[in-house]
């Protein structure tokens, strides 16, 4: 039977004092003999350490406590295990402790390491870090195992006071979910909180544009700058590419009446029927600059830029403010959803690996409603006759 790890702070272990003439302080852990050291990255001079503890110095007290800190830290690891029936060596504690995955980890440094040791998209790696910075400044030091039930109930009521939007509120606690999942897979936690935490649709927050409004967009007359931006959004609305594809999209990408591309955000191919979808008028707008695409997408510049244009062109068509180019994805598949589309053929044309992603988009407006109710009423009454 292995016995309780002892902790102690040693100093100047290596007998070689820095440029400063300080020596490193480390946590000494002894078990039947046998010993490991971590690092505090502490130093301080000869005379300012005594008895375990530092001293003789302005900071001494603050220096003290923060070590302390570190040998509590170390020291859950092996009691975290203890409670879980496991007999923790020194080379478990070590590589534990290093690796930040253990009972007793902390929610920030566990997601840091499993998001980096992950084959996750950069972009998605950037908003997990964004994720565990935000809980960090809604609980500071959270451990894995300190995410129950009602933490998910508190920080999503946190989210929701700090005026998070709903749906990157419905984000980050997906993510949060992912990490918990990742953490039961290396035995951390027996049980996910979120197995009884019900997580939010998202809902659509970009508008889109009616049939109507699309129309007028097209039949306006535009030059330069103004024309550019404008096409680009007309592709987005034919095709439900995201800006970041449209940017890079390619002649070669498109032969045959088809356009196929690895989207950028995800990695996932699509393939899109431009000779059928809407009547091909995609074909039509690429014919338009004699088959050369990248007259529009090379040219466009940045989101935010485009964005400032296209918002003034909208304008004029009556369409929403809170359009952004993004919408233009939103209008290709609600239109779709409007002309009896079924969703899964929409899911596979926006390049969506889940068919609750798509859903969001499945909006209606209201002339369409009403056109719907109307067809209805007219079918019932020549059923009458």
């Amino acid at each position: 039977m292995l016995r309780k790890i002892r902790y102690k702070l040693v100093y100047n272990r290596a007998r070689r004092l820095n440029k400063r003439g300080e020596g490193l302080i480390e946590i000494e852990c002894t078990q039947q003999k046998r010993r490991i050291y971590f690092t505090t990255h502490t130093y301080v001079k000869p005379e300012n350490f005594a008895d375990g503890m530092v001293t003789g110095t302005p900071n001494a007290t603050g220096l003290n406590y923060a070590l302390c800190l570190m040998i509590q830290d170390v020291e859950r690891v092996e009691l975290e295990y203890i409670k879980k029936g496991v007999e923790v060596s020194l080379p478990m504690l070590r590589e534990a402790v290093r690796s930040h995955i253990s009972p007793a980890a902390k929610l920030h440094d566990f997601g840091l390491q499993v998001v980096e040791q992950s084959e996750r998209k950069e972009l998605t790696k950037l908003n997990y870090q964004t994720l565990l910075n935000n809980i960090e400044k809604f609980r500071k030091n959270a451990l894995v195992s300190d995410v129950d039930y009602q933490f998910l109930v508190n920080y999503d009521k946190w989210l929701r006071e700090s005026g998070i939007a709903h749906n990157t509120r419905i984000s980050r606690l997906r993510l949060l979910r992912a990490l918990l999942n990742e953490a039961i897979k290396r035995d951390i936690i027996q049980a996910n909180p979120f197995d009884r935490f019900r997580i939010q649709q998202m809902v659509s927050k970009k508008g889109f544009l009616t049939t109507g409004q699309l129309r007028k967009l097209e039949r306006l007359e535009l030059k330069g700058k103004e024309e550019k931006v404008r096409d680009a959004f007309l592709i987005g609305c034919y095709t439900g590419l995201r800006f970041s594809d449209i940017v890079t999209l390619r002649n070669e990408h498109i032969k045959g009446g088809w356009l196929t591309k690895k989207m950028v955000k995800t990695g996932f191919m699509v393939e899109l029927p431009i000779g059928e979808l809407f009547g091909g008028k995609m074909a039509e707008l690429i014919a338009k600059y004699n088959g050369n695409v990248e007259r529009v997408t090379k040219v466009l510049g940045s989101n935010a830029a485009v964005n400032k244009v296209l918002r003034q062109l909208l304008n004029t068509v009556g369409a929403d403010s809170k359009i952004t180019f993004h919408s233009s994805r939103h209008t290709f598949a609600t239109l779709l959803g409007q002309s009896g589309v079924q969703l899964t053929t929409i899911q596979k044309l926006l390049g969506h690996q889940k068919l609750q992603t798509t859903q969001i988009y499945s909006e209606v407006d209201r002339k369409a409603i009403t056109n719907d109710l109307k067809k209805g009423r007219k079918r019932k009454n020549k059923s009458d006759e």
